[in-house]
């Protein structure tokens, strides 16, 4: 207690300050702090048990753990399954279900020309998925699938889906909505449309 030249003759008159006591940890031993925390969450897991006992319902310490655990790794397990991607065009209108040959180029020049965080996109990891007939965005349409960003193609107006050239955020990212893939094939000033909203929306 000498800093700003407070001294204190006898340190036990401080005991009233300081009912659950002072503590110091060094900052090179990391462990003791490590076993205060354990002690703590130890105590709070006791006071929940006692709580519950006396309600009448028994609560076992290893089976909430337990419990806990398999909820975690479900949720990664799950999320390693997955299929990742960086980008999923997703297809609501069946003008869309099959392109020719023109179509089908468009498509391939434009996903070889976008980017995502500056860098360019490998062909394996974009993904066409036909929802034809969905009247709602569910992330069930998607599949095994996981991307940061999602292009919607479609003419209809679909629940959950931004309005034309405009943009939301997703849980992993960005969806981004343009018109029918067919249909901006057809117009140059919806292929101009399209392409600046692409490089405004993921900044390239």
């Amino acid at each position: 207690m000498s800093e700003n030249h407070q001294f204190v003759e006898n340190p036990l008159l401080l005991t009233d300050l300081f009912p659950k006591g002072v503590f110091y940890f060094n900052e090179t031993v990391q462990g003791e702090a490590k076993s205060v925390q354990a002690i703590d969450a130890q105590e709070k897991l006791e006071e929940k048990n006692t709580a519950a006992n006396q309600l009448g319902g028994a609560v076992d310490a290893e089976t909430i753990g337990s419990a806990l655990g398999e909820n975690l790794t479900e949720k990664i397990q799950e999320e390693e399954t997955m299929t990742t991607l960086t980008i999923i065009n997703l297809l609501f209108d069946a003008a869309d279900s099959t392109w020719d040959d023109a179509t089908q180029l468009s498509y391939d020049k434009l996903m070889s020309a976008v980017k995502v965080n500056q860098e360019p996109v490998l062909k394996e990891d974009i993904e066409s998925v036909l929802a034809v007939g969905a009247l709602n965005y569910n992330p069930t349409l998607l599949g095994d699938r996981l991307s940061p960003v999602i292009f919607v193609w479609t003419d209809q107006e679909i629940g959950q889906i931004p309005a034309l050239f405009k943009a939301r955020p997703t849980e992993k990212g960005v969806m981004v909505r343009f018109p029918s893939f067919s249909r901006m094939c057809a117009d140059v000033e919806m292929k101009k449309m399209v392409w600046q909203t692409m490089k405004q929306v993921l900044k390239f």
